[in-house]
């Protein structure tokens, strides 16, 4: 009886010659989009809602585009997150708690408004991650902070993409 070989001598060198040109083409991709990001884009249902710098000014900010104070965390040291009157499905926007330290100089919060609630996205350090969302899943909360360019944080639920830029 003849043996039926499942691959051939040509398919093993398909395969190799393959999986050399995927490995060749990340590595083209990390070298070109590698580097630190100086820009912060944020995008709602595909339109455009802000940009902010990953460093930024001598204090916090406010950069949800009104003067309005909201309440959140910025990363631990400094300031305190305080969500006592908010209801189930919406982030309160009254107030915010700051205390001056040396890390909290350069630390913007914005406050996003998506189609199921708001989002808290903190930019810290050169890093922005979102601290809050009033999504069911939270898998943008629970991602880590992105600061290099091209990383992404996305909040299906919500619509909104953050994304580090030039």
């Amino acid at each position: 009886m003849d043996k039926v070989r499942l691959f051939h001598k040509n398919d093993i060198i398909i395969v190799i010659v393959l999986l050399l040109l995927a490995v060749a083409g990340l590595f083209v991709f990390k070298v070109f989009n590698s580097g630190e990001g100086k820009t912060v884009r944020v995008t709602i249902d595909g339109e455009f809602f802000g940009e902010y710098p990953l460093y930024s000014g001598d204090g916090l900010e406010n950069t949800d585009g009104n003067d309005q104070e909201f309440d959140a965390v910025v990363g631990g040291e400094g300031y305190t997150y305080n969500k006592q009157e908010s209801s189930s499905s919406a982030i309160n926007t009254n107030e915010i708690s700051e205390k001056s330290t040396q890390q909290g100089k350069n630390d913007q919060v914005v406050n996003i408004p998506g189609f199921v609630g708001n989002c808290i996205l903190v930019i810290k350090d050169g890093k922005a991650y979102m601290l809050e969302a009033d999504c069911p899943n939270q898998i943008c909360v629970h991602h880590s902070a992105i600061s290099h360019k091209g990383e992404t944080i996305v909040c299906l639920p919500n619509r909104i993409i953050i994304e580090i830029t030039d």
